[in-house]
């Protein structure tokens, strides 16, 4: 029994989700890094912060729009199938 076309949607969702996570996280820690080490806040990692929660609010958006276009995609495919 194969999964449904729901199933293959919310494994891609998830899939995306974590990509995204690990690459705007590792990203923004290691932007933030870099300008906390060029501005010498070793003891105090302010832009690594910032980094990881942009990295962390940047994941979140782009999984929402996935989200609603493939909501807005289901929803065009049942009322086609309504009007058959």
């Amino acid at each position: 029994m194969q999964p449904s076309l729901n199933a293959w949607q919310a494994i891609a969702v998830a899939t995306q989700f974590g990509v995204t996570l690990a690459v705007a996280v590792g990203l923004g820690i290691f932007l933030g890094n870099a300008v906390d080490t060029r501005l010498g806040f070793n003891t105090i990692p302010v832009f690594t912060l910032v980094g990881v929660f942009a990295g962390l609010i940047s994941a979140i958006a782009s999984t929402i729009q996935v989200m609603g276009a493939l909501n807005r995609r289901n929803a065009r495919q049942v009322n086609e199938e309504r009007e058959k």
